[in-house]
């Protein structure tokens, strides 16, 4: 297995990749975002693609970005879709802590379902908070977008 940041010059060559393989994770936030915004964030480098490889063959993507807060930066983990977690886990993590710790950051936050908590627990991980969320209204814009 490899894990590898994506340089930001090589997202339109592995795009179609990453998108199918951050979808469903993009998705379980129900219209606050599309994948092709992703797309956007990476682009701009306010976030980075992670892949994961086996075989040369990109198995799992993440998502990160820097978050500032006034005493301290959190590499935060904003989307992760893929399989075989069980296998790249360690590896993963090991290296978005050395990212981290690269960048001064004090923590790693992961946001995502409940069953996250239960693959973090033995690296470490203990729950920050829960959120909770109502709709109270239509989403903007239910229209699939463009092909990025």
């Amino acid at each position: 297995m490899i894990f590898t940041a994506i340089p930001r010059e090589a997202l339109d060559t592995v795009w179609l990749q990453a998108r199918e393989l951050l979808e469903g994770a993009v998705r379980t936030q129900e219209h606050a975002y599309h994948v092709t915004d992703i797309y956007s964030f990476i682009s701009s480098g306010h976030v980075v693609l992670w892949f994961v490889y086996e075989n040369d063959v990109p198995i799992a993507a993440i998502c990160t970005r820097i978050q500032s807060y006034p005493y301290m930066k959190s590499l935060c983990i904003d989307w992760v879709g893929g399989k075989k977690m069980s296998k790249w886990m360690d590896l993963a993590l090991e290296t978005l802590t050395k990212y981290a710790k690269t960048n001064n950051c004090r923590q790693l936050e992961g946001f995502g379902r409940k069953a996250w908590g239960r693959a973090l627990e033995r690296h470490g991980w203990k729950q920050n908070y829960i959120a909770y969320r109502v709709d109270i209204g239509s989403p903007y814009d239910t229209d699939e977008e463009t092909n990025k």
